[in-house]
Formats: structure tokens, C-alpha cells, sequence
């Protein structure tokens, strides 16, 4: 039995996509330990309750997605399933109310942690719901249980069609919104690789976010003018024009020397930008562009090579705004199968992602399990 399967169904009929999934699933005689689900917004709940009476002793935690992306394939439509049959210890949880409260479940967290054996070579995979503006909370609930830990976080924000503002999470055969599904992977055959993946480089044009709505996510003045009217000055384009040019300018925000990225999510009529992760008041932005896929995918194989001579399996995290720029490219299927080069593999294209107590956007969040 292989340790790790990979399944996908391009059908947006439940019952054709989850019998196209266990007919493979089936091929390979599972017995899984760990079942990770990525699916359309109107498929998930159907996947999470027939997965979890199918394996009732393996812990099932999915994901709404823009797009399923395994080594098995890509595609809009449907879900995607991985199956891990041997070399893990796992533990699962949630947190609610995670645009507000979510610190009130930090025993949810300590529960989970408890009935591992050990923090050796273990991370926290996490999914949680968009659109709340609380993953910042989440990972700060995180960041108070796993300080000390020596256990990384990483994970998605919940994904959804384009146009499509709501998203889902769940945990064994529940479907869950305004939640943090969690699941503790402890590693027993070798360490765990985390990776950052960042195709936009810094261009000459930098900001300080001189009035700002952190809770909100919102940028009303950048150099003290409003946002939208000095960004569409820098692009050199009308200012009702702006909102076509973000998607390959996002603003990256500089932290300790590296960047990370920040995307717009509406831009209002008195010139001030929404985004999807915050951006607190003074901090130093760069305008940012495309640099050279291929050549960033090459330099990502060579530091998982040079930490992860073995991978056996991954997950991938990818914004689902990265998985629009790659579409309009021509060259998502190309950034898919270089990831065939981790291992099988699983893949999210959600509204961010989370990587050590870090929210951020537009980027590839990598996990590599040797």
C-alpha cells in the first residue's frame, strides 16, 4: 500500500464525482489515516459526510477551493482528495468565531496538542473561512498555544469561485463558515519542508501607509494621499481604470528585510483600498510586479532539493490570484506538474495564506513531508 493517493473528479455531479474518487481510491486499497478534501463551494459537505462514513477511524478535513490542483490533474470543477496511509500521527480540531473571538478557543487547540506523542518533526495544516477579515486573529490564538512549541503553522483561506463571496471548512462530516478547521501532522518517517514561494519583485516605487483601518484591512492614504489616487499616478493610469492594474501591482510589505505580499480587494469612491490581509498604520510598502515564473519555480525545486532529498508527499497552498495570473499566462498546467517534483501531492487556491503566524497574499505556501 502506497503511503500516500491522490484522487481527482472534474464532475460537478456529487454522486458521479465522489464515485469517480473512490472507484481510485478503491484501486489503491486505502486505509487512511488522513483524508484531506479540497472541493467546489457546492460539493464539499457531500464529500466531507461520504468520506467520513467510508473511513469512520481516519480523521477527514477539507476545504473549499478556486481550484483542485493534484498530482493527479487540475480542475475548476468538482474535488480533489488525499489519502495518507501510513508514517503520520494526526490530531484534529476547530476554532470558531474567528472574526472576533477566537481566543476563546485556545483549549481546543492545547486538546488537540495533548494527544500527540510528540512535537518532533510535526506542523499545524490549517483551513479557515474567508471574507471574516479574521485570520489575523486566528494565528494570533495560534501564535499564544504553539509560542515555544517548535510547531510551524501554515495554511489557506478558504477558497471560492471569483465572483463567489463564501467559503467552507470541515472537519469529519460537518460543514462549517466563520471556523478554523486544524489538524496537527506529526512526521514519523523524517522532517517537514516549509516553503515560500514569491513570483512579484519590488519595483523603484515605495509608500508608507500613512492612514489606516487594520481592522478593516483598509489603506485610506498612502504618503499621506489618498490610496487609489497616488497608485494610479504611479501606474500612470486613470484612476476608475485601477482596479485592472492591482492584480499585477499588489503592494508587499516589508518585514525584516523580506517581502511579503498584500493584494487589493475593492477600491472605494473616496480613493481609499480594502485588502485581503492587514497592513497596519506606517509600515513601509513596495509596489510590486511580475518577475520570471519558470526561473522562481527553478530556485524553489533547488531549496526543496537541498532540504527535502526525499519528499514523499506535499501541499501545496496557492492564491487563488496567483492561480488567475498563471491562467491568463497560459502556464498553470506547467506550474502543476513542476510540483510533481515534491512527491504526490494536493493542492488549495484559496483568498490567502497563513505561514508562521503571517497572513499574506499572493504567494505559494509549500509543505514538504520527507
Amino acid at each position: 500500500m502506497e503511503r500516500c493517493v491522490l484522487a481527482l473528479s472534474s464532475s460537478s455531479v456529487n454522486e458521479e464525482a465522489y464515485s469517480e474518487i473512490q472507484t481510485q481510491l478503491d484501486t489503491n486499497e486505502i486505509k487512511p489515516i488522513l483524508l484531506i478534501v479540497t472541493a467546489e463551494v457546492d460539493m464539499l459537505w457531500f464529500f466531507a459526510l461520504k468520506l467520513q462514513e467510508r473511513y469512520p477511524d481516519a480523521v477527514v478535513v477539507g476545504s473549499t477551493t478556486y481550484i483542485n490542483y493534484s498530482s493527479e490533474g487540475y480542475s475548476h470543477c468538482g474535488a480533489s482528495v488525499m489519502a495518507i496511509n501510513s508514517g503520520i500521527e494526526v490530531s484534529a480540531g476547530l476554532i470558531f468565531d474567528v472574526d472576533r473571538h477566537p481566543s476563546m478557543y485556545k483549549a481546543h487547540i492545547k486538546q488537540a496538542l495533548d494527544k500527540l506523542s510528540s512535537h518532533e518533526n510535526t506542523c499545524c495544516l490549517e483551513f479557515v473561512t474567508s471574507f471574516g477579515k479574521g485570520e489575523e486573529l486566528v494565528l494570533d490564538t495560534f501564535e499564544e498555544v504553539l509560542d515555544g512549541s517548535g510547531i510551524r503553522v501554515a495554511g489557506a483561506s478558504a477558497g471560492s469561485p471569483s465572483e463567489r463571496r463564501e467559503s467552507f471548512v470541515s472537519l469529519g462530516k460537518d460543514l462549517f463558515k466563520q471556523t478554523c478547521v486544524f489538524v496537527f501532522i506529526h512526521n514519523l518517517e523524517g522532517k517537514i519542508g516549509f516553503f515560500r514561494e514569491n513570483v512579484y519583485k519590488p519595483t523603484m516605487h515605495k509608500f508608507s501607509a500613512s492612514y489606516v483601518d487594520c481592522e478593516e484591512r483598509l489603506v485610506v492614504e498612502y504618503n499621506n494621499r489618498p490610496a487609489a489616487e497616488i497608485l494610479a499616478e504611479t501606474l500612470g493610469v486613470p484612476q476608475n481604470e485601477l482596479a485592472n492594474h492591482l492584480f499585477q501591482h499588489p503592494m508587499g510589505r516589508l518585514l525584516d528585510g523580506d517581502i511579503y505580499i498584500t493584494s487589493a480587494d475593492q477600491i472605494f469612491d473616496d480613493g481609499s483600498i480594502s485588502y485581503f490581509s492587514r497592513i497596519y498604520n506606517h509600515t513601509k510598502m513596495l509596489l510590486l510586479e511580475p518577475d520570471d515564473f519558470r526561473r522562481v519555480w527553478r530556485e524553489t525545486f533547488s531549496r526543496v532539493e537541498g532540504e527535502i532529498s526525499k519528499p514523499s508527499f506535499s501541499i501545496s497552498i496557492n492564491c487563488f490570484l496567483r492561480t488567475m495570473l498563471f491562467e491568463e499566462e497560459g502556464c498553470f498546467g506547467e506550474f502543476v506538474n513542476q510540483l510533481r517534483g515534491y512527491g504526490s501531492f494536493i493542492g488549495i487556491s484559496g483568498y490567502g495564506e497563513q505561514l508562521d503566524y503571517i497572513h499574506l497574499n499572493q504567494t505559494m505556501v509549500l509543505l514538504v513531508f520527507e
